[in-house]
């Protein structure tokens, strides 16, 4: 297979940095376009000094930026910023830019989604994730589309909770005795954490595979965490004691790390004053929820880490594998940058 060209739309975001990261490293690949909206932030900077990789200044919500990102290139990887977009935008923008991919004839297509967990649930507005519906519904559309050599096959990479934000949002605060609390909403529920610097080998996987890949949902995880098996892995780990304590989900608005946003809407920066946007509060409310009905990988949200482990035998496997791969001691450690 002579080498081919990738260009990553979200690519100076957490999930899309190791993900060119990945890319630059494999011989197959002859250059990688990053479409980005600064070229002067210190991840498009970093990416910029990657071999093969070049920045394409312009926006995921602008036509003209996207065509021009598009040119030229052979496979595409997207991940939309559903927090800036909001749902509508999302859904049309998720679609569009498959569109103007088939029109530039790119080869294979990745869209980046969440689980879509929508139907099987009713639709319960409980359960209304704003950054899950917007991409899960994209990836609903895709499924339509059937897998033609002569256009632009899809797969999708369905990925879930950063298990990185033990770093910053969900990182431990000690009492007054010293031990580390690990506080969540999720009663006996269980979070399917990914890890970041994963997805660069899944992305690796399905361009390599396309054969077995094309109209693929592949859903990624590290496994099911539990937040009583979060502690006692911390524990079992750095030697420091620790416990979980489950709050309710309000507390997290009021004295919280999301009391500053609570009533901040989902997309605002795209859409405006638009009445279907989501607040923080309703959508975190809901995203806990989600969880909580998720436990034992048994409930909405389910993954098959056999088959994970089949394809990249090489994947971190549990928490304690990734604390110990990253040092963990629950100390602050910037992630969620964006570029």
């Amino acid at each position: 297979m002579s080498a081919q060209s990738v260009l990553v739309i979200g690519g100076s975001g957490a999930q899309g940095m190791p993900i060119v990261q990945e890319l630059s490293r494999q011989p197959q690949y002859s250059s990688i376009r990053v479409l980005t909206r600064d070229s002067t932030s210190e991840n498009s900077k970093l990416l910029a000094s990657l071999p093969k990789v070049s920045l394409y200044l312009g926006r995921i919500d602008d036509e003209e930026s996207l065509r021009g990102a598009f040119a030229g290139m052979d496979l595409a990887f997207v991940n939309t910023n559903s927090f800036a977009l909001g749902i509508k935008n999302e859904i049309y923008w998720g679609i569009r830019i498959y569109e103007l991919a088939v029109q530039a004839k790119v080869k294979h297509f990745i869209w980046s989604s969440l689980d879509n967990f929508t139907f099987d649930t009713q639709y319960d507005d409980t359960l209304r994730v704003g950054h899950y519906y917007g991409k899960a519904h994209v990836e609903q559309w895709l499924s339509a589309i059937p897998q033609r050599e002569d256009s632009t096959r899809w797969s999708v990479l369905t990925t879930g909770p950063y298990i990185e934000m033990l770093f910053e949002l969900l990182r431990p605060r000690q009492d007054e005795h010293g031990t580390y609390v690990f506080e969540a909403p999720l009663e006996n529920g269980s979070v399917p954490f990914i890890h970041l610097e994963d997805l660069g080998h899944y992305v690796h996987w399905i361009f390599s595979h396309i054969s077995q890949s094309a109209g693929m949902n592949l859903k990624v995880a590290i496994e099911h965490v539990s937040y009583d098996y979060l502690a006692a892995t911390f524990t079992k780990v750095t030697g420091k004691p620790a416990r979980y304590h489950n709050v309710l989900v309000d507390e997290l608005f009021t004295s919280g790390p999301l009391a500053t946003v609570s009533e901040v809407k989902l997309g605002a920066e795209t859409a405006g004053e638009d009445p279907t946007l989501l607040s923080y509060r309703e959508n975190f409310s809901a995203w806990w929820k989600l969880y909580q009905r998720s436990g034992g990988n048994k409930g909405i949200i389910r993954r098959d880490y056999e088959y994970l482990d089949k394809i990249f035998p090489q994947r971190v496997r549990s928490v304690e594998q990734w604390m110990r791969k990253v040092n963990y001691t629950g100390e602050m450690r910037p992630v969620l940058k964006t570029g």
